[in-house]
């Protein structure tokens, strides 16, 4: 067994950076003791040590690092082993030296303090940045701003933490990981068209709205006249995901004023049979929680028992609509209503890595200064971020996808990827269905 040798300070926010690296990344259990170490010292069975410099924690009083003196202020590139490390906190060495005949590493970059950055988002908090609906802005972000949003660097640092212990000796096998890809859609409109006057709008709004005379010829031709809805695309989906051996997470809003954005019936005998055809194939009934429940615990919590109400199956997991997330209130809100997992964490108007990590992992309140029940699933990419976002072409942007990929392969991770059944058969989103169907197929 490992043993960290650490001083007390700050010790549940070291418990949380431990158990994330060394328990579910390293997949090995450890023991801390608490001293008056000014570093972390990872003793090993044979002897040797690592040691990981603290850079953060030991620079900062009680609770006063959440301000933005404390943020990186720049990322230097730490290079070992033919690989680079980025690093938040700390001086980019490697070095060995030796103690009482035994060699100990001794790295410079702080991975612990760096882990934690990534993994709560108070830098969300701490910075007031906020885009025309009140998120985060990616442009904002340390990840952006030092050029590794496309890297899983919490990922990366568990990958040097490993290898410095292989080297001093550590016989340990890490877990074997595979990557996966969860597929998922928000359902944000089950239905373009409720009514006949509804059909109408669409096509007129071609011509008169949009001035569109190619999209109006589009709907006249495909639909407009015909009993197919073109948002109702799940049978059609169900047989993708068949012959994919997919299982994929429908989010669903709840019941909410009529009016609100996106409203639909959720007890409308349609949305219902759809929930249910879903879950027959062996698919999830997920939770969208409103454009206004990020930060309102009773209207998230009356829009989910709504859902709960008429889903076939449990809700227990989902998203939040447009990605509004509030760190760490969102998560609290969550948490408190028993779900199992969030995936809401990834920009609207970036794809890449949020949270700088490829699968699911706790979450941390670093207010409340306890870790959750609830993880979290970072959301790597959508349908709307590439198209509309970022207006890429569809080749651009499967090119995109297919490298973060490359780094999700690597480390055995989750790719989180987001379609809406609106994105599909529309004047718009038409030519995007190779996308979809060219990145499930990889």
């Amino acid at each position: 067994m490992l043993t960290i040798e650490t001083n007390a300070d700050f010790a549940v926010e070291k418990e949380y950076c431990f158990h994330v690296l060394f328990r579910e990344m390293l997949g090995t259990d450890y023991r801390v003791v608490w001293t008056t170490e000014k570093h972390y010292r990872i003793r090993l069975p044979n002897g040797a040590s690592v040691v990981i410099e603290d850079r953060f924690w030991g620079d900062v009083s009680a609770n006063n690092y959440l301000n933005v003196n404390h943020l990186p202020a720049f990322c230097p590139s730490l290079k070992y082993e033919n690989r680079d490390y980025a690093v938040l906190y700390g001086r980019p060495f490697i070095q060995e030296i030796t103690e009482n005949d035994q060699t100990t590493r001794q790295c410079g970059a702080d991975l612990f303090a760096s882990t934690f950055f990534m993994l709560t988002r108070w830098e969300e908090y701490v910075l007031p940045d906020r885009d025309a609906h009140g998120r985060f802005p990616a442009a904002a972000s340390a990840a952006v701003r030092f050029g590794f949003m496309d890297r899983p660097v919490v990922n990366e640092w568990a990958d040097l933490l490993f290898l410095l212990l292989q080297k001093a000796g550590w016989q340990h096998t890490r877990p074997e990981r595979r990557y996966k890809l969860s597929l998922s859609c928000d359902v944000d409109h089950p239905r373009l068209w409720w009514s006949a006057a509804d059909r109408l709008k669409t096509l007129g709004g071609s011509l008169f709205s949009r001035g569109n005379p190619d999209e109006f010829k589009y709907w006249l031709l495909n639909y407009t006249f015909g009993a197919h809805d073109p948002y109702d695309v799940f049978d059609e989906w169900l047989h993708i995901f068949r012959e994919h051996h997919l299982q994929v997470h429908f989010n669903f809003l709840g019941e909410r004023k009529r009016g609100s954005d996106c409203y639909y019936p959720v007890r409308h005998p349609f949305v219902r049979k759809t929930m249910e055809k879903l879950a027959a194939q062996g698919h999830f009934i997920g939770f969208h929680p409103s454009y206004e429940a990020y930060e309102n615990a009773g209207t998230f919590e009356r829009e989910l028992e709504s859902l709960r109400q008429v889903s076939p199956v449990p809700v227990q997991t989902g998203r939040q609509h447009y990605l509004r997330f509030a760190a760490p209130f969102t998560w609290r809100t969550w948490d408190a209503a028993g779900m199992d997992w969030d995936s809401t964490l990834g920009y609207s108007e970036l794809e890449g890595f949020r949270c700088g990590i490829c699968h699911d992992y706790p979450v941390f309140d670093f207010l409340e200064r306890k870790m959750l029940r609830l993880r979290e699933k970072p959301l790597i990419a959508m349908d709307v971020t590439l198209a509309q976002y970022r207006e890429l072409t569809p080749e651009k942007a499967l090119e995109s996808l297919l490298h973060l990929k490359e780094q999700v392969v690597r480390h055995g991770g989750e790719f989180v990827f987001l379609w809406h059944n609106s994105s599909w058969n529309t004047y718009f989103w038409a030519r995007w269905k190779s996308v979809f169907l060219q990145f499930i197929s990889t």
